[in-house]
């Protein structure tokens, strides 16, 4: 039922996956301090909804912006080629 994969003695994860366990320790630290930082200043996660908001805001934007800009070239080099085959 169960199929050994590894030796007697051998690590799981081996040497080159030793600091491994910090990616999920550092985001797991910095949530905890952010909990207890919004649990002492409770303004903190009002600053914190907005400024993603903003963000967001912001990035929605300046896609649209960016998006008409190249509307605007496509259809002005379309009316260029056209005005050059006539």
């Amino acid at each position: 039922m169960f199929i050994r994969f590894q030796r007697y003695g051998q690590q799981f994860t081996g040497n080159a996956a030793g600091g491994a366990w910090w990616l999920l320790m550092t985001p797991g630290i910095a949530l905890t301090l952010v909990a207890l930082a919004i649990l002492v200043w409770p303004e903190l996660l009002a600053y914190m909804v907005a400024s993603v908001l903003l963000f967001a805001g912001v990035t929605l934007m300046l896609w649209s912006w960016r998006m008409r800009r190249v509307e605007r070239r496509v259809h002005r080099d379309m009316a260029t080629r056209q005005r050059n085959l006539w």
